[in-house]
């Protein structure tokens, strides 16, 4: 008798997801604000073409003495991990000079982490799983 695998939750997701903000955060030797943490649930559509809900995760830190630096370590880490990795330079609004890595598969449909000498920051948007972004508040 074949089964068809059910779809995980969205909570599954996020708590997939959320654990590898966390590994990431350890691995960026960034240290991140706490009360600059946010996560809220979305919409999406899951591969049958149901309605489903997915969560966004973002964190803020301090700055790092060498942003490049840090950026490669943990894009080193994601590619370990299976993630396709980019990576980009971009100008701040300071002038400052703000090093990205882009991952995309394993636990999360996407994460960056972003690293200048005055602030860093890291977002990730979950896989979409069951569940109704509407009652998550």
């Amino acid at each position: 008798m074949e089964t068809t695998p059910s779809t995980p939750t969205v909570q599954h997701q996020r708590d997939l997801a959320a654990a590898y903000v966390d590994a990431t955060m350890r691995t960026s030797g960034v240290t991140w604000d706490d009360s600059q943490a946010n996560e809220y649930a979305q919409e999406c559509l899951l591969v049958d073409g149901t309605s489903g809900a997915l969560y966004n995760l973002a964190r803020i830190g301090a700055g790092v003495p060498d942003p490049e630096a840090a950026v490669r370590t943990v894009g080193r880490s994601w590619a370990a991990d299976g993630l396709t990795v980019k990576y980009s330079e971009s100008s701040l609004n300071d002038g400052s000079r703000q090093f990205v890595v882009k991952g995309a598969g394993g636990a999360v449909e996407r994460i960056q982490f972003g690293a200048a000498t005055v602030r860093s920051s890291l977002a990730a948007v979950s896989r979409c799983g069951t569940g109704d972004a509407a009652d998550l508040g």
